[in-house]
């Protein structure tokens, strides 16, 4: 049997469970699962700390397909391993030995917002102000460093509003700025224009406009642009007015989101950084007594 499919096997064969170990580290529970990985809280004895790993979904995925997802995993480890930052996944390690393969980083505490979105609705006002601000400043942070995320969406940003934990993840897609990659890669309903239209380049200009797409769906609990026909309507339609979907929303928030979403790259906040002033704007304008952004940190000292 070839390389993978031994990984496959042995994979297969093995029982995960709570006490049962991953090379050194000790399964504590399944805590995230989606189509080609699963992830689990895991215990480094050590250095004594809890930390989290994902897999391939072997039960799932084929040879070629779990080939696929190890390779992921070594680019993911590759691109972010050197981020260090508090609205930044760590990433620890990608193992590779004779009976498995998988990526190690930091535990977060909390749920994706795409879960959070599934278990409570929408945000408030003030709690979707902080979230796209943090998540700005973990952008502004990869931008500065040369990396592109490439699919910023809710299913990608760890949330956890007791702790005010805002943390950007997946970086299985992300790039080098100077490079240009696949442009099929990501997902359709948070793609900015340049993915549909080859004569445009991806920069981090994509990023911006995923997180106003984003930013649309933590609002109002809808994709800014309908399942059917997405690639037709964000090269080509303007998605409708939040406050169709919900009254109160301020019309300086709609204006934001709409920047942000600019078909026209030159439309656009030209940097996370911009994104994060225009917020700060808003949360002035929406709690004028309350510091709902904490402005006096030096996130974007030079």
């Amino acid at each position: 049997m070839d390389r993978v499919g031994d990984i496959v096997r042995k994979q297969n064969s093995k029982k995960l469970h709570t006490g049962s170990f991953i090379g050194r580290y000790e399964i504590d529970s399944k805590v995230g699962e989606g189509t080609s990985g699963v992830v689990y809280r895991v215990y480094d004895p050590l250095l004594d700390r809890d930390s989290a790993i994902k897999l391939a979904r072997t039960d799932t995925l084929g040879e070629e397909e779990t080939a696929h997802v190890l390779a992921e995993f070594r680019h993911e480890a590759k691109i972010a391993g050197k981020f260090a930052h508090e609205n930044i996944v760590t990433i620890y390690d990608v193992v590779s030995d004779e009976h498995i393969d998988y990526l190690v980083m930091e535990f977060v505490p909390g749920r994706s917002l795409d879960d959070y979105l599934s278990a409570t609705g929408p945000l408030e006002i003030d709690e979707a102000l902080v979230v796209a601000y943090k998540t700005c400043v973990g952008l502004a942070y990869i931008h500065y460093n040369g990396v592109i995320h490439r699919d910023i969406k809710p299913a990608n940003i760890m949330y956890h509003p007791a702790h005010g934990t805002v943390k950007l993840m997946d970086f299985s897609v992300a790039h080098n700025i100077e490079d240009q990659p696949s442009r099929d890669l990501g997902t359709i309903a948070y793609m900015a224009p340049e993915h549909f239209d080859p004569a445009r380049r991806i920069s981090h200009l994509t990023d911006i406009f995923a997180l106003g797409s984003t930013l649309y769906r933590l609002l109002t609990g809808k994709y800014p642009f309908s399942r059917e026909h997405t690639a037709f309507q964000i090269l080509h339609q303007d998605p409708a007015p939040m406050q169709n979907h919900r009254a109160g929303i301020p019309d300086e928030f709609g204006q934001l989101v709409q920047c942000a979403m600019a078909k026209a790259d030159e439309d656009r906040f030209q940097s996370a950084v911009e994104f994060a002033h225009a917020l700060e704007d808003i949360a002035k304008i929406v709690s004028p007594q309350d510091r709902v952004i904490d402005t006096t940190a030096s996130y974007f000292a030079a």
